[in-house]
């Protein structure tokens, strides 16, 4: 045996064998076609396309939204829930949901000094890796829903006011057209509905038939309630605007993207719970939108004192 390895032609062969074999898993390491991914997984690879496909996740998926299911920060349910890997828990002193993001600046101090215009949460994360963030305090007016009542979410004043001045040109929440293209176009389903069970009416929200295409749009109902692990409207949910703002235009009363029926729209009361007012109230408004797949994390561990700063 030991004579077959020190034969010159034998040695010259499985040379070239082992060359072609490290450029082959080298190239699979590189490619942006992964045959066995173990992304969303937590189990470690079962073969060896497994073991490369491990690899060339830790190299290349190192987007954000991977950076967090991988790492599971705080308050970070490890299952779709309504669509999203959501943020839930009960907010106290020590901020313990891990889940604020700077959007706006790439400046940490810029961002905590100036909670106003940079600071977010993150509800949660799409299926296709997209975050959802809503804004940690409210825009400095109230605005009313609809000064008429009577309209669906696409042609309210809210809706078209967000879309523009209110929230995305306005410099002082998106400074630039490299932050707005930062927040991708989504499908807002809207629809009118009644009081039921949350996941019902998730359900509605969710499989609603109308939808709008567009930047800003409201938490749903079901977005508020699932902040919770145990589903619920409540003042203890870390997405709670009390939570997040002590200086809220008016009060802790905040609209929601959900409409109850042709004349009024659902919020949430200072209580925690919801109900259902005129649309010509007016009430704190806080932006929601989904980043666009792909964006990076350059620092931060998600606490209110090191949030997470975008590359």
């Amino acid at each position: 045996m030991k004579k077959i390895f020190k034969n010159p032609i034998f040695t010259f062969i499985l040379g070239i064998i082992l060359c072609c074999v490290t450029i082959v898993i080298a190239d699979t390491i590189n490619s942006n076609e992964v045959l066995y991914d173990n992304s969303s997984s937590s189990s470690s690879a079962t073969d060896v396309q497994g073991a490369i496909d491990d690899v060339y996740n830790i190299i290349n998926h190192n987007s954000l939204s991977f950076s967090l299911l991988t790492h599971k920060p705080v308050g970070l349910s490890t299952e779709l829930i309504a669509g999203l890997y959501r943020f839930q828990g009960v907010e106290d002193t020590n901020n313990t949901v891990d889940n604020y993001i700077c959007f706006g600046t790439t400046s940490k101090s810029d961002c905590t000094t100036n909670t106003d215009a940079y600071m977010y949460r993150i509800i949660g994360i799409s299926s296709n890796g997209q975050l959802k963030l809503i804004k940690k305090e409210a825009l400095n007016t109230a605005y009313v829903w609809n000064s008429s009542g009577g309209v669906d979410w696409a042609h309210s004043e809210l809706y078209a006011g967000l879309n523009g001045s209110y929230f995305l040109t306005n410099t002082t929440y998106v400074p630039d057209s490299s932050w707005s293209n930062r927040i991708v176009a989504s499908d807002w389903h809207y629809l009118t509905t009644t009081a039921d069970t949350i996941s019902t009416i998730a359900e509605r929200e969710l499989g609603a038939a109308d939808i709008v295409n567009a930047k800003i749009g409201l938490m749903y109902l079901h977005d508020y309630a699932y902040a919770l692990a145990t589903p619920t409207y409540s003042n203890t949910s870390w997405i709670f605007l009390s939570k997040n703002d002590t200086n809220a235009p008016s009060g802790y009363y905040e609209w929601t993207i959900s409409r109850y029926n042709t004349t009024s729209a659902w919020n949430v009361l200072p209580s925690g719970y919801v109900n259902f007012p005129s649309m010509t109230n007016t009430r704190s408004v806080r932006p929601v939108f989904y980043l666009r797949s792909g964006e990076r994390i350059a620092s931060g561990s998600g606490t209110i004192g090191d949030p997470y700063i975008l590359s």
